[in-house]
C-alpha cells in the first residue's frame, strides 16, 4: 500500500493565502474540513451560472410526465 503524499505548500497557499484562513485554523483542520473549505470556496467565486431550484410549473410538468403509478 503507497503512502498518498500531500502537497501541503499549495494548501497553505490556497487556505492562508486565497481564502485568508488565519494559519492556526488552517492546522487544526480535519482533511474533510479542508476539503470543504476549498470546495465552498470554489462554488461562492464561481462564474459558473447555477441551476435554478424547480418551481411549482416545472413540478407539475414532472409529475404528468412520471406519474406515481
Amino acid at each position: 500500500m503507497n503512502p498518498v503524499s500531500i502537497n501541503w505548500a499549495d494548501y497553505v497557499k490556497i487556505c492562508i493565502g486565497m481564502i485568508n484562513m488565519r494559519p492556526n485554523d488552517f492546522w487544526n483542520l480535519s482533511p474533510r474540513e479542508m476539503y470543504l473549505v476549498i470546495k465552498g470556496f470554489k462554488e461562492f467565486n464561481s462564474t459558473e451560472e447555477k441551476e435554478e431550484p424547480m418551481d411549482s410549473n416545472r413540478l407539475e410538468e414532472m409529475m404528468e410526465l412520471y406519474p406515481d403509478g
